[in-house]
């Protein structure tokens, strides 16, 4: 409740709880203007270090139906009041394994149970491009990790966002704080384009990707006008569109901050030559460096 009402003081509308191996269902705490939403935290430890010191996996399940307490694996932290939520849970107690095979069966799994299912913090996970390469059916990943971030690890995954994408991912950036310290709360968000408040609506939009990720950054439209992508958003250093191959461009600011950019797609749109897996996605970077990050967007969205 207290870190409820401490997200709310800030402005937030969505907040998801997602304790390790602990699934609760918070609905509890709904009210007319706020929407708590029902999540997990999955760790899948390497064998040779300790979960603090070596390899592992963190996944965020966020449960499509408030009232889904299916977990994949059993309670990993005792706190007072963890009986009650024990009892709820559903326990699969999947036979997870460090390595990708056994975390793409339990991924598999999470879909078809009903869950969104997303990659977190790869840098204090001590991971490279051989532990996240061969991983499918992700539905998003942590951009940012605000915790992680404090820490002192630089847990701004641009190259690892962009190598899923490459690799045929369909995959969306989210911001967290993942917070274990109050020092870590509000800094690292999404922002959803959902219809109203209902738990309904709100995972239709995370599904679809109706959103993007901020750490301060607003962006407030993204259309294309014949064959020019238009941005505009908040007071902005530089706007990048990153891109499927080496097509990227940026626009930066002369003097006073950038409000708004436009970027020809001609040259984008003939060099791809109809690929539907060809991408763009837009970076808005503040004059203080922090950055908002959009969905990927496919010429199926463009055209």
């Amino acid at each position: 409740e207290e870190v409820k009402d401490a997200y709310k003081a800030l402005g937030y509308q969505i907040l998801c709880l997602t304790d390790h191996n602990t699934i609760a269902n918070h609905s509890d705490m709904n009210e007319p203007d706020f929407l708590m939403l029902t999540g997990v935290e999955i760790n899948v430890n390497a064998p040779d270090k300790s979960a603090t010191g070596g390899r592992t996996y963190h996944l965020n399940l966020i449960a499509k139906k408030p009232d889904n307490m299916w977990s994949p694996s059993k309670v990993f932290r005792k706190f007072p009041g963890a009986a009650e939520y024990e009892d709820k849970m559903q326990c699969e107690e999947m036979d997870l394994q460090y390595n990708p095979d056994s975390i793409n069966a339990m991924i598999a799994k999470a879909n078809e149970k009903g869950f969104l299912v997303m990659y977190n913090h790869p840098t204090w996970s001590c991971q490279a491009y051989p532990d996240y390469a061969p991983l499918k059916g992700l539905w998003g990943m942590e951009l940012r990790n605000t915790e992680c971030c404090l820490l002192g690890h630089n847990e701004n995954n641009f190259r690892v966002y962009k190598d899923l994408l490459t690799l045929g991912n369909r995959i969306y950036p989210l911001g967290t704080d993942d917070l274990h310290s109050p020092r870590a709360l509000g800094q690292s968000w999404i922002m959803v384009g959902a219809s109203d408040l209902s738990y309904g609506s709100v995972i239709e939009a995370l599904e679809k990707g109706d959103f993007y990720m901020s750490c301060g950054p607003e962006i407030t439209s993204l259309r294309v006008e014949g064959d020019v992508l238009k941005v505009t958003c908040s007071d902005a250093q530089r706007v990048n569109m990153e891109t499927y191959g080496r097509l990227a461009k940026v626009v930066t600011a002369e003097g006073e901050p950038l409000r708004e950019a436009e970027f020809p797609l001609d040259n984008f749109l003939a060099k791809v030559n109809g690929d539907p897996e060809a991408f763009i996605y837009i970076t808005v970077t503040a004059p203080d460096g922090s950055y908002a990050i959009t969905r990927p967007y496919y010429l199926k969205d463009l055209l």
